[in-house]
């Protein structure tokens, strides 16, 4: 049963990464990157084109809102059932067993608080692209030594870090630490399972 609930609660994270990444595929998909680099350009009939696109798509994404709660009961349901069998086993254990168990149910809690600080970041970095991200490209151009400073093909994360916006790849980042916390657990729990007298509740 552990085992299982720590392969759904990997295949929720990757789902939740996958997820998002469509989203903004979505989001950016009838618009050019080097379009993107009017934002703070000099053409404002360019800089308003970008932002209505943006805009525009942000609009008719929010009828996916619902999936987004699919992706996230699916991560907490398994999440906290790993810990409701930890805590059964905690309660079963003695000694050797229960400190064992109790690494086990840390890695876990862990788990659990780093899963909801990626669920919230990566909406942090939705709302930056949606709401954020045209206000940079409506936003009045940058002064020319300022600009002339800037490299001349910026991608997408040096756009949103020079308007002070959350990136993917931080969320991202966040996603790999989690994967790699519920592997570490996944190992422990194959290893309690294997060398410990405990059993999982009915």
């Amino acid at each position: 049963m552990l085992l299982l609930l720590h392969g759904l609660a990997l295949a929720s994270v990757a789902l939740a990464v996958g997820y998002f990444h469509h989203r903004v595929h979505l989001l950016l998909e009838p618009i050019e990157l080097p379009l993107l680099l009017a934002c703070g350009g000099g053409d404002p009939v360019a800089r308003m084109q970008v932002a209505e696109h943006l805009l525009a798509r942000a609009g008719a994404l929010d009828d996916w809102q619902p999936v987004c709660w699919v992706v996230v009961m699916a991560l907490m349901s398994s999440l906290l059932g790993t810990l409701a069998v930890s805590v059964h086993w905690l309660y079963q254990g003695r000694g050797r067993q229960s400190r064992s168990v109790g690494g086990l149910l840390g890695l876990q809690l862990l788990a659990t608080a780093l899963a909801v600080k990626l669920l919230r970041l990566y909406e942090q970095v939705w709302a930056g692209l949606v709401d954020g991200l045209p206000m940079v490209c409506m936003a009045e151009p940058m002064p020319g030594d300022v600009a002339a400073a800037l490299p001349a093909q910026r991608s997408l994360p040096q756009i949103l870090v020079d308007a002070g916006l959350p990136i993917p790849q931080a969320a991202d980042a966040l996603a790999i630490v989690l994967c790699g916390v519920l592997l570490a657990a996944t190992v422990v729990g194959v290893w309690l399972w294997r060398s410990l007298p405990l059993h999982a509740p009915e």
